[in-house]
């Protein structure tokens, strides 16, 4: 009798082990589709217990990135290492929150992000909405952060 109790127990546990991964990976799924408004992103940014880090899809020119960025974006221009700076190319990681800036919040590069990055959300509106919202704006070359007291950041 004590057998039987044992199976049925560990089968209920796996059974909701099961339920569980599967609701996990599927609200994670839905997050990833929901964007992110520049509001919402500036507060995350705001907390230092929060790692994300900040891609910018946008070409690395006058134009764009180099105009105007959001401040500890990492230039990844059309999501192709090739086109980033060399300074930027070991800043990007694939296994980290991610939000992607694009002009506009739409772009090409935006699929072959998604699948670059596991958790990557988009910047609603872009670098313009950014813009909009008067949120604080970095411009010129791309320097990685320094590391200090605590590691320094993404």
């Amino acid at each position: 009798m004590k057998r039987v109790e044992g199976l049925l127990y560990v089968g209920a546990m796996a059974l909701l082990f099961g339920v569980l991964f599967v609701e996990g990976r599927r609200s994670t799924s839905l997050d990833a589709r929901e964007e992110l408004t520049p509001k919402a992103l500036y507060a995350v940014l705001s907390n230092p217990q929060v790692k994300v880090q900040l891609v910018d899809l946008r070409p690395y020119d006058d134009d764009h990135y180099l105009d105007v960025h959001v401040p500890g974006a990492v230039p990844w221009p059309e999501c192709d290492p090739a086109k980033a700076p060399e300074a930027a190319r070991e800043r990007v990681y694939p296994y980290v929150t991610t939000v992607l800036i694009t002009e506009d919040g739409k772009s090409p590069a935006l699929e072959k992000c998604r699948e670059t990055f596991r958790h990557a959300r988009v910047l609603a509106g872009g670098m313009t909405a950014w813009s909009d919202a008067l949120l604080p704006e970095d411009t010129g070359d791309y320097a990685p952060p320094k590391n200090a007291a605590g590691g320094g950041c993404l």
